[in-house]
């Protein structure tokens, strides 16, 4: 996937509220080392939790949805009445999805294309391929949270069915570089000790991904698209990878002839006829594949909301290097680190006209670091300064190159922008480039960022500035539009269509333009995560669902993060804490002491003096109207004094604080 949309937030399989909000990308947490790997996250039961449970959902008159959206349930069957969901139209059923296991052995062996990740979402993009004894991943990717999911970092497939088929397990393939579709390497590789197929820069990211966990390396296989070369996997694959273009370089489309037929899994790619690399997508194989007999076409469709024809990079040139001479001051420029051409497209700005650069943030010092070392990316000499540096130019000769373009917490650019980064304070005349779109979801926090940056005195260039302040395209996407999509269709000329990366409505946008040329109706399939489409040389058809949900990382927590526990932190965010420590004799279970009240995000204590001296009471009566002939059963205790001092709460305050009962015996 591109710059665009390489870090969009996950989101809940289909049927599910979709999420939005800002997502992190170089401020993001540092990636911890795995741990051994938790369970998948799960819908959680409706059970109330805290004070924000069904009966402070009953005080407010309404009833509340207990954020049954945080996280799919595995066996959830997703909304799909789309004229392309392989039933006519009408919603598959759990008893049409039950006819047996997705690895149930029949007389027929069928070729089963399985998404992980990918479909119905932006992001975690991961696939399994199945014939007989042997399976293929392709892409490894991770995705970011929405907003409903607080504290999680990262958001990565489901491999249950894989960890049961580990014997299957032959390959993983990767596609390209991006992180959503290599992020969760550290995390699934050493789940699966096999080879990993890709490009030379492909690896080298995959490789640089992985170097923070203390992992074994796997074997690393270079394949080289331009000698079209093959190679056997297992006993019923044969891979073969097609250059294609996207804003990172080494892209690559999947080839693999199967007993069944030859499939393809383009990845990312958008057909530029005249790439800044000089590397344009090889669509003479695709012919030349085309005419050998395609069963199954699967293509990136996240752009196919946009009609016509992608433009070329180039276009993006004069544009930069007007802005560039334009500029009297400083000229910071942020774009996605890993969009490699875009980088490349700065360097060579800078260098013609006379400026220094100064690479900040993290992920675009590593990225550039690899490139440059694999001849990816062409500095020439004596144009790189250390931002220490910077100030011992006059600011007409500096440029910055920088991290930041989402507003993501801790970037660069935002600590540029509050005046909290260590190099840079952001001056009066400043000139500074958004070379980028921005990802839905982000468009409260890159508001915030373009106005705390005009505060300081910059200028703001940006896509959408075009009009306004008379300046050329300065940002393309990296993904094919609809009329490319129909276009490689037509070429291939596959008997089954299955679209793949992209919202619902892209991979039904991507369904249409297959139809339009001249895939039929019914060989065309709209997907979700976990679905199967079994494939013969003839025929295809969905099959039974296999679990396909996401394992939540937290810091160092892989999968111990689920529906309960976002519940919590929803609950606490929205209306805070209420904490009861009561102390109590052993013996007596009278209490001993004033009961203590802690109140976190709910009130200020000190302006509310009567409403704790009135819980205060609250809970004296509930001590004195327990029985003390009867056993003590604290459990049952706390869960009645939580209801009573809720109601008591709710009734002063029209808020539900998660009520936290503490009894201390003594």
């Amino acid at each position: 996937m591109n710059n665009q949309t390489q870090k969009a937030a996950a989101k809940p399989q289909g049927g599910f509220k979709p999420q939005a909000g800002p997502r992190p990308q170089d401020g993001a947490r540092p990636q911890a080392g795995p741990r051994p790997q938790g369970r998948p996250a799960q819908q959680a039961a409706n059970k109330p939790q805290g004070g924000g449970g069904g009966r402070g959902r009953r005080r407010n008159g309404v009833q509340q949805p207990a954020h049954t959206d945080l996280v799919p349930a595995l066996d959830m069957m997703p909304v799909n009445k789309s004229e392309f969901n392989g039933f006519g139209g009408a919603q598959q059923s759990k008893k049409q999805s039950s006819r047996g296991p997705a690895n149930q052995v029949t007389r027929v062996n069928k070729l089963k294309v399985m998404p992980l990740g990918g479909l119905g979402e932006v992001g975690k993009n991961m696939m399994a391929v199945e014939y007989g004894n042997d399976i293929v991943i392709i892409d490894i990717g991770f995705g970011f949270p929405g907003n409903n999911q607080p504290g999680v970092d990262y958001i990565i497939p489901d491999t249950t069915y894989l960890e049961r088929n580990k014997h299957k397990v032959r390959a993983i393939i990767i596609t390209h570089g991006h992180m959503d579709h290599v992020g969760a390497a550290g995390y699934i590789i050493p789940k699966f000790p096999v080879p990993v197929y890709g490009t030379r820069l492909s690896l080298a990211f995959v490789e640089k991904q992985i170097s923070e966990f203390k992992i074994q390396t796997p074997k690393w296989i270079v394949m080289d698209p331009e000698k079209h070369e093959r190679v056997q996997i297992g006993q019923n694959f044969n891979l073969e990878l097609v250059r294609v273009t996207h804003t990172i370089a080494d892209s690559a489309a999947v080839v693999l002839r199967t007993p069944a037929g030859m499939i393809i899994n383009t990845g990312d790619w958008r057909p530029d006829p005249d790439p800044l690399d000089g590397k344009p997508m090889d669509f003479a194989r695709f012919r030349e594949l085309g005419q050998e007999g395609v069963l199954l076409l699967m293509s990136d469709s996240t752009s196919c909301d946009h009609a016509g024809n992608t433009s070329s990079e180039k276009i993006l040139v004069p544009a930069i290097n007007d802005l560039f001479n334009r500029a009297e001051n400083r000229l910071i420029v942020t774009c996605f680190s890993s969009s490699i051409t875009r980088v490349q497209l700065i360097i060579d700005a800078a260098h013609q006209s006379g400026r220094k650069l100064a690479l900040v943030g993290r992920s675009t010092l590593t990225n550039v670091e690899v490139c440059v070392k694999l001849g990816y990316i062409k500095i020439p000499q004596g144009l790189l300064v250390r931002v220490q540096d910077i100030v011992n130019l006059p600011d007409d000769k500096v440029t910055i190159l920088c991290t930041g373009s989402q507003g993501e917490p801790n970037s660069a650019l935002v600590r540029m922008s509050t005046g909290d980064h260590p190099n840079v304070k952001i001056k009066p005349g400043d000139t500074i480039i958004f070379s980028n779109s921005v990802i839905p979801g982000n468009e409260e926090s890159v508001v915030q960022l373009t106005d705390n940056l005009m505060r300081e005195g910059a200028n703001i260039f940006s896509q959408a500035t075009r009009e306004l302040r008379g300046h050329g395209t300065i940002h393309v996407g990296g993904h094919a539009w609809q009329a490319d999509v129909g276009e490689l269709v037509a070429m291939v000329r596959p008997k089954f269509y299955m679209p793949i990366h992209g919202e619902f409505h892209h991979l039904v946008y991507s369904a249409q333009a297959a139809v339009e040329n001249g895939v039929p109706r019914d060989n065309v399939f709209v997907m979700d995560n976990g679905d199967v489409l079994e494939l013969t040389p003839d025929t295809a058809q969905k099959g039974a669902r296999i679990p396909a949900g996401i394992v939540m990382v937290d810091g160092a927590g892989v999968g111990d993060v689920e529906g309960v526990v976002l519940r919590d932190r929803l609950a606490m965010g929205q209306d805070g804490v209420f904490m009861i420590v009561a102390t109590v004799g052993r013996k007596s279970g009278k209490l001993v002491s004033s009961p203590d009240i802690i109140s976190r995000g709910f009130i200020y204590m000190k302006e509310n003096e009567e409403l704790v001296n009135r819980a205060r009471a609250e809970v004296r009566k509930a001590f004195e109207k327990r029985n003390p002939n009867e056993p003590v059963d604290w459990a049952k205790f706390k869960l009645r004094l939580r209801d009573e001092i809720g109601d008591l709460l709710y009734a002063k305050t029209k808020r539900n604080p998660m009520i936290l009962p503490v009894i201390n015996e003594v």
